[in-house]
């Protein structure tokens, strides 16, 4: 028998409030980096454009980017042979975390809302096939010695796609899940440091060059702009309306 005391019967509303949040987007109050990837078109056009020509120069002439790669990499690598914190850190991006939170996040979401758990599917296999595709056609060089297991080539990080596609959700989840201003910050700034710290890792430990961490970082964010995108159409809208956790807008039909 369904209960119907006063915890339950607001449970509902609360449920349906939290997944009518997820479709509208994020706030006027999301930190700046946030409102620019996941607010506009113009960005994943620049981080596409970005993400080709890089990828072009590192097939073509990766030399060219060693002037950079180079200094930078023997500077964050010249740190000493402590590696053990940087083994650690970079785990946050591995395959099989970002594997793990799609099965997981799919699990809890599908009875819920299937546009959402669909969504949460398409972001991390295409963060995983970006990832190995890019490396067969670039087939980049590793920098030499690295301290941990590789394979495949050295262009794009996929650690560090996978760290933006994981963490990149934590500001938007915690926003919709208490509507407080205080935690889309809390995730924001959990995002800045994961992000920033694998990114380091990867190069401490000689698995990437920096090139490559930076114009993965730029493919994760228009991964989470495509995912964002989806997420609040029409389309992902109806759908959860359809399972009764949220209203359809009917402003939304024209």
């Amino acid at each position: 028998m369904r209960r119907t005391n006063g915890a339950d019967v607001e449970s509902g509303p609360r449920r349906a409030m939290t997944f009518d949040r997820l479709h509208r987007g994020l706030p006027d109050e999301a930190p700046w980096f946030f409102r620019v990837v996941l607010r506009s078109r113009a960005f994943l056009i620049v981080t596409v454009a970005v993400t080709a020509i890089l990828a072009f120069i590192a097939w073509s002439n990766p030399e060219w980017l060693l002037r950079f790669d180079q200094p930078v990499s023997d500077w964050v690598r010249g740190g000493g042979e402590q590696l053990l914190l940087a083994k650690v850190v970079t785990q946050f991006g591995s395959p099989n975390l970002a594997i793990a939170v799609g099965l997981v996040g799919v699990a809890l979401l599908w009875r819920r809302c299937r546009a959402s758990a669909v969504t949460l599917a398409i972001l991390i296999a295409a963060a995983l096939t970006t990832d190995i595709v890019l490396k067969l056609v670039v087939d980049r060089t590793r920098p030499p010695s690295p301290a941990v297991d590789t394979a495949l080539g050295s262009f794009p990080s996929g650690h560090v796609i996978h760290a933006v596609v994981i963490f990149g959700l934590f500001p938007f989840l915690l926003w919709a899940l208490t509507n407080r201003r205080v935690f889309l910050r809390l995730g924001f700034a959990l995002f800045v440091v994961v992000v920033g710290s694998v990114a380091v890792s990867r190069v401490r430990l000689g698995a990437h060059w920096p090139s490559d961490v930076i114009t993965s970082f730029f493919i994760g964010a228009s991964l989470l702009l495509a995912a964002e995108q989806i997420l609040t159409s029409m389309w992902a809208t109806d759908r959860c309306a359809s399972l009764g956790h949220h209203p359809t807008d009917p402003s939304r039909h024209g």
